[in-house]
């Protein structure tokens, strides 16, 4: 696959501009256009969008007075989600079997409840180009949340399973928009430093998370599992909604104008 992707995938046209490869931009903006049917004008950007910079320099940028606010919370955000994500899927056999569930129902509720992740990207998908990025991820992290509660408090099977099946469509939804949500937020320039830096953040909530979820299930039990999900889902929710930028309808430089 990678082969197929190394062949069919254009570069981002903006990278070329930046990098003074202005035809190869054009060249890339026309296949575009060709497979959309549009037939509008192109023409080739008077002035570099960018310029190359060191690796040092990317990272102070991020952290200057002007990318500070959405560099902290785009790292906020993909550490809840993350760290929230691999609580749930990694322990979800065993804190079944801890309820009283036997292995075979555990690990057959567990496939019913990864199997709600499918609908759940396809859902994001579309309400990220109909209703854009950040209102789909505030929405979808607060119904992961209010699913987290759920799981929390219900005692039946019937009940643990659909909120299971809740909170599993909700927070891979939830990967859907922010997947589409964060390289949008960052200067062209900064792009790939900025998303890459906020994915590695997150892998400290991947790491964390089963170590963590280890020791608090003896003393806190199910619900102090699900409970913590829950706030640290709500602090996701509530950091995008105040300090993260809208895209819906802006190019992106008026989305660095709303910074």
């Amino acid at each position: 696959m990678l082969l197929w992707w190394r062949r069919s995938l254009p570069e981002s046209p903006r990278w070329l501009v930046g990098s003074g490869q202005g035809k190869a931009a054009h060249r890339v903006l026309c296949g575009i256009e060709k497979s959309m049917g549009v037939a509008s004008p192109v023409y080739e950007a008077e002035v570099a969008l960018s310029t190359q910079m060191p690796m040092r320099g990317q990272f102070l940028r991020l952290m200057g007075a002007e990318l500070r606010r959405v560099t902290v919370m785009s790292w906020v955000l993909w550490l809840s989600v993350t760290f929230s994500y691999y609580a749930f899927f990694s322990w979800l056999p065993t804190l079944l079997i801890a309820r009283g569930f036997t292995i075979t129902h555990s690990f057959g509720f567990s496939i019913a409840i990864c199997v709600a992740q499918i609908p759940g990207y396809f859902s994001a998908g579309f309400c990220n180009e109909y209703f854009g990025r950040k209102a789909t991820v505030v929405t979808y992290l607060a119904a992961a949340m209010l699913s987290a509660v759920a799981m929390a408090f219900v005692s039946t099977s019937g009940g643990i399973l659909a909120a299971g099946i809740l909170l599993s469509f909700f927070m891979n939804g939830t990967f859907a928009g922010v997947y589409a949500y964060t390289p949008e937020i960052f200067p062209t320039a900064l792009r790939a430093t900025g998303m890459g830096t906020a994915s590695a953040i997150g892998r400290i909530g991947a790491i964390t998370a089963p170590l963590l979820i280890g020791a608090l299930y003896p003393s806190s039990g199910f619900a102090g599992v699900f409970g913590m999900t829950a706030l640290i889902l709500l602090a996701g929710a509530l950091c995008i909604l105040l300090l993260g930028p809208s895209t819906v309808n802006r190019s992106l430089e008026e989305i660095k104008d709303a910074y």
